[in-house]
């Protein structure tokens, strides 16, 4: 995991870089950072708990007064609202607790009263997610377990230590343009560069705190969440160059994936849908895709598609496993739905569709995913 210093450090950058010099709050947009009229409450909590822990006794001052202030918004529920200017009809948020306890945990001795009751007034904390299946649920686990002094050795499998990525279940990962979206579940368990490029996410970099090193880790990648959001994948294949993460995914929510063969829906759709497997890869100048060999948009079933990357040619194939139809590929520029950079208009993947022209019902398609030599 990073340093102690190094997670202050980047939340404190980030901290002044989101804080709008009219209110002298911490206004952020996480999406997509095209509004910053909102004030979130939970991350103004978090820059609070970087000014206690930069441990600087003006910082300090700095982050009792700005909690004086925000303790005002609390809601009749004991909660406080998700963004300021919904105060005092919002929905509180429960997740507001944790920076709030954290400060508690660990600075309750330099709080005077009447602002250390006023902190602990309401204070407990949400129950951790029934279960994990995606990186955003593993983060809160991971931040709830090290609330509670527990290591995070249950968190684990949940990790590849390798490609320094989340490896659970696929059930709502989002890209940041040509990145895997950065969470706090890697402040928590990472310490690649990648990690360390300016990101929203470190405005909760004051919530990680040293714990235990893991060693052991297991492989959990077979589990496969329901489709939920559009964050889900039914499919991902990663690979590094740098600090840079490759991906091809697939996000079809109504597929089925068995051993590297899609099963299609029984019902086939009308004219304008038939586009009804498509994969995605991100962009890069350096990436080339090329079919058997050759630059080209439209390809048929059995050709050798391949994305060569600078170190790295991923090679793949199409072919009928059961059924049978006609169908074209194309290769275009797009977005994936996990995309959330989307204002800007710019095609940040590109998209490797498969139409279908005509087919049985009972169909399945084998998707070959391999390696060639750098020079393949």
């Amino acid at each position: 995991m990073l340093e102690k210093k190094q997670l202050v450090e980047l939340a404190l950058d980030a901290g002044r870089r989101y804080l709008s010099p009219q209110t002298d709050l911490i206004h952020c947009c996480y999406e997509d950072e095209r509004s910053t009229d909102t004030i979130p409450f939970f991350e103004n909590l978090c820059y609070c708990l970087t000014l206690f822990r930069t441990h600087a006794v003006d910082h300090v001052q700095e982050g009792k007064e700005r909690l004086k202030h925000l303790l005002a918004y609390r809601l009749e529920d004991g909660r406080f609202p998700i963004y300021l200017h919904q105060y005092p009809k919002g929905v509180g948020s429960y997740r507001t607790m944790y920076p709030l306890f954290l400060i508690d945990k660990h600075f309750h001795r330099v709080i005077e009263e009447p602002l250390r009751s006023e902190i602990r007034k309401n204070l407990i904390l949400p129950f951790p997610p029934d279960q994990i299946t995606s990186s955003r649920e593993a983060g809160l686990t991971a931040l709830h377990l090290t609330c509670h002094g527990e290591n995070l050795t249950s968190l684990a499998p949940y990790w590849d230590p390798t490609l320094q990525l989340y490896a659970g279940p696929l059930g709502d990962e989002r890209q940041r343009k040509g990145e895997i979206e950065t969470t706090l579940f890697d402040l928590f368990m990472g310490s690649s560069p990648r990690i360390l490029k300016p990101h929203p996410v470190h405005l909760h970099a004051s919530l990680v705190f040293p714990h235990d090193t893991i060693t052991e880790f297991s492989d959990i990648s077979h589990l496969s969440p329901k489709p939920v959001g559009k964050g889900y994948h039914l499919f991902r294949k990663v690979w590094q160059e740098g600090d840079h993460l490759h991906t091809l995914v697939c996000q079809e929510k109504k597929m089925i994936l068995e051993d590297q063969v899609f099963l299609y829906l029984e019902e086939i759709p009308e004219e304008k849908k038939r586009m009804e497997l498509s994969f995605y890869t991100d962009y890069h100048p350096d990436t080339e895709i090329r079919i058997n060999g050759k630059k080209g948009t439209v390809f048929k079933l059995g050709d050798l598609v391949t994305i060569k990357t600078a170190t790295k040619t991923v090679a793949l194939t199409f072919e009928i496993k059961e059924g049978e139809g006609d169908f074209v590929g194309h290769i275009s520029r797009g977005n994936r739905p996990a995309q959330i950079v989307t204002h800007d208009f710019t095609a940040y993947d590109w998209k490797i569709g498969i139409r279908t022209l005509r087919r049985s019902k009972n169909f399945r398609l084998r998707l070959k995913v391999g390696e060639l030599s750098r020079h393949g």
